[in-house]
């Protein structure tokens, strides 16, 4: 099982030591870039319609986009759950920070 919290940073590395290692910065990478933001690849990432939106709407459009995003880019992961975490400011602004739990398909 890969937890993947996008409230915590990582630190990308060019040449990861373990695979789970690469498996986890190329789902951080990709859960964390909004679509059209990667020049000369403007379909990668996750799609960001659930700005501006209800915040209950918005996190079933976020897991609709992360789910999309995972089944095109990655299709050798497995989401098992997503869960949002949040403070209460973070709630007042209504900033949503998704955390993955996946598992790798054999």
């Amino acid at each position: 099982m890969i937890i993947i919290d996008t409230r915590q940073k990582r630190e990308l590395t060019l040449a990861p030591k373990t695979e789970t290692e690469a498996k986890v910065q190329e789902l951080y990478i990709l859960i964390c870039t909004i679509q059209g933001a990667c020049p000369l690849y403007r379909d990668f990432g996750v799609s960001n319609e659930y700005l501006h939106m209800p915040v209950n709407a918005a996190q079933t459009a976020m897991t609709l986009a992360i789910t999309e995003a995972l089944r095109r880019y990655m299709p050798d992961v497995q989401l098992e759950n997503i869960r949002f975490e949040r403070n209460e400011l973070e709630a007042m602004q209504g900033i949503l920070n998704p955390v993955l739990e996946v598992s790798e398909i054999e």
